[in-house]
Protein backbone atom coordinates (compact mmCIF):
# COMPACT_ATOMS: atom_id res chain seq x y z
CA UNK A 1 0.00 0.00 0.00
CA UNK A 2 2.83 2.72 1.06
CA UNK A 3 4.72 1.28 -2.51
CA UNK A 4 1.29 2.34 -4.35
CA UNK A 5 0.84 6.05 -2.34
CA UNK A 6 4.38 6.55 -3.26
CA UNK A 7 3.88 5.89 -7.14
CA UNK A 8 0.77 7.88 -6.94
CA UNK A 9 2.19 11.28 -5.33
CA UNK A 10 5.29 10.71 -7.50
CA UNK A 11 2.91 10.05 -11.32
CA UNK A 12 1.09 13.63 -9.57
CA UNK A 13 4.55 15.32 -9.12
CA UNK A 14 5.81 14.39 -12.18
CA UNK A 15 2.86 15.99 -13.82
CA UNK A 16 4.46 19.33 -12.24
CA UNK A 17 5.30 21.74 -15.38
CA UNK A 18 9.17 22.67 -15.50
CA UNK A 19 8.56 26.40 -14.78
CA UNK A 20 6.93 25.21 -11.73
CA UNK A 21 9.94 23.06 -10.15
CA UNK A 22 12.03 24.21 -8.35
CA UNK A 23 16.07 24.62 -10.19
CA UNK A 24 18.02 22.31 -7.55
CA UNK A 25 17.00 19.17 -5.00
CA UNK A 26 14.80 20.18 -2.19
CA UNK A 27 14.14 18.16 1.23
CA UNK A 28 11.78 20.17 3.69
CA UNK A 29 11.06 17.95 6.70
CA UNK A 30 7.57 17.79 8.02
CA UNK A 31 8.05 19.67 10.79
CA UNK A 32 9.78 22.63 9.18
CA UNK A 33 6.23 23.23 6.92
CA UNK A 34 4.98 26.55 7.68
CA UNK A 35 1.23 25.95 8.18
CA UNK A 36 -1.40 28.47 7.22
CA UNK A 37 -4.65 28.22 9.12
CA UNK A 38 -7.17 29.11 5.99
CA UNK A 39 -10.67 28.69 8.05
CA UNK A 40 -10.89 27.04 11.50
CA UNK A 41 -9.66 23.26 11.12
CA UNK A 42 -8.63 23.37 8.02
CA UNK A 43 -4.71 24.61 7.55
CA UNK A 44 -2.27 24.81 3.99
CA UNK A 45 1.27 23.97 3.88
CA UNK A 46 2.78 24.90 0.18
CA UNK A 47 5.29 22.32 -0.92
CA UNK A 48 6.44 24.75 -4.10
CA UNK A 49 5.23 27.54 -5.86
CA UNK A 50 2.84 30.40 -4.19
CA UNK A 51 -0.67 29.19 -4.44
CA UNK A 52 -1.79 32.30 -4.74
CA UNK A 53 -0.30 33.02 -8.09
CA UNK A 54 0.98 30.18 -9.91
CA UNK A 55 1.67 26.65 -10.48
CA UNK A 56 2.00 24.87 -6.86
CA UNK A 57 1.66 21.82 -4.65
CA UNK A 58 0.67 21.84 -0.79
CA UNK A 59 -0.54 19.60 1.87
CA UNK A 60 -3.89 20.02 3.38
CA UNK A 61 -4.62 19.31 7.11
CA UNK A 62 -8.30 18.81 7.77
CA UNK A 63 -9.39 18.25 11.92
CA UNK A 64 -11.59 15.22 11.98
CA UNK A 65 -15.06 16.33 11.68
CA UNK A 66 -14.42 19.32 9.46
CA UNK A 67 -16.42 19.79 6.26
CA UNK A 68 -16.21 22.73 3.86
CA UNK A 69 -19.48 24.48 2.42
CA UNK A 70 -19.44 23.76 -0.93
CA UNK A 71 -17.32 26.20 -3.37
CA UNK A 72 -15.64 26.59 -6.53
CA UNK A 73 -12.18 26.88 -8.13
CA UNK A 74 -11.29 28.76 -10.87
CA UNK A 75 -8.20 25.75 -11.93
CA UNK A 76 -8.34 22.33 -11.90
CA UNK A 77 -6.37 20.33 -9.27
CA UNK A 78 -5.48 17.15 -8.48
CA UNK A 79 -5.71 15.31 -4.78
CA UNK A 80 -3.95 12.26 -3.07
CA UNK A 81 -5.31 11.56 0.34
CA UNK A 82 -2.34 10.56 2.83
CA UNK A 83 -4.27 10.08 6.38
CA UNK A 84 -7.61 9.70 7.55
CA UNK A 85 -10.98 9.10 5.43
CA UNK A 86 -11.60 12.05 2.97
CA UNK A 87 -15.16 12.97 0.73
CA UNK A 88 -15.54 15.52 -1.45
CA UNK A 89 -18.68 14.95 -3.77
CA UNK A 90 -19.93 17.56 -6.19
CA UNK A 91 -22.95 19.56 -5.43
CA UNK A 92 -25.17 17.07 -7.38
CA UNK A 93 -23.12 13.49 -6.95
CA UNK A 94 -25.64 11.55 -5.16
CA UNK A 95 -22.85 8.56 -4.28
CA UNK A 96 -20.84 9.90 -1.14
CA UNK A 97 -17.47 8.12 -1.59
CA UNK A 98 -15.27 7.93 1.20
CA UNK A 99 -10.99 8.40 0.01
CA UNK A 100 -8.16 6.92 2.18
CA UNK A 101 -4.48 6.63 1.88
CA UNK A 102 -3.27 6.66 -1.84
CA UNK A 103 -6.80 7.19 -3.38
CA UNK A 104 -6.58 10.03 -6.01
CA UNK A 105 -9.09 12.51 -7.46
CA UNK A 106 -9.33 15.50 -9.87
CA UNK A 107 -11.75 18.35 -9.62
CA UNK A 108 -11.92 20.53 -12.73
CA UNK A 109 -12.46 24.47 -12.79
CA UNK A 110 -15.09 25.49 -11.74
CA UNK A 111 -16.86 22.01 -10.64
CA UNK A 112 -19.24 23.13 -7.10
CA UNK A 113 -17.72 20.60 -4.15
CA UNK A 114 -17.52 20.02 -0.46
CA UNK A 115 -14.74 18.91 0.93
CA UNK A 116 -14.77 16.74 4.15
CA UNK A 117 -12.70 14.93 6.98
CA UNK A 118 -15.50 12.35 8.01
CA UNK A 119 -12.59 9.69 10.10
CA UNK A 120 -11.96 10.30 13.77
CA UNK A 121 -8.81 10.96 13.09
CA UNK A 122 -7.60 14.09 11.45
CA UNK A 123 -6.95 14.16 7.79
CA UNK A 124 -4.00 14.93 5.74
CA UNK A 125 -3.66 15.12 1.99
CA UNK A 126 -1.93 16.63 -0.91
CA UNK A 127 -2.75 18.53 -3.74
CA UNK A 128 -1.41 20.05 -6.81
CA UNK A 129 -3.00 22.61 -9.03
CA UNK A 130 -0.93 24.08 -12.48
CA UNK A 131 -2.54 27.32 -11.58
CA UNK A 132 -3.27 29.80 -9.03
CA UNK A 133 -5.48 28.99 -6.02
CA UNK A 134 -8.75 30.67 -5.54
CA UNK A 135 -11.92 29.75 -3.78
CA UNK A 136 -15.64 30.72 -4.26
CA UNK A 137 -18.22 29.90 -1.70
CA UNK A 138 -21.55 29.05 -3.23
CA UNK A 139 -23.57 27.88 -0.03
CA UNK A 140 -22.31 27.73 3.63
Amino acid sequence: MRLSLLLLVFAVLGAVPAAAQPSDAVFTPYDALEWVEIVPGVTFAATHGDMMAEAHGKLIRFDAGVSTPVHTHTNAYHGVVIQGRVTNPYSDDEALREMGAGDYWYVPGGAPHRTACVSEEPCLFYTYGDAAWDVAVLED
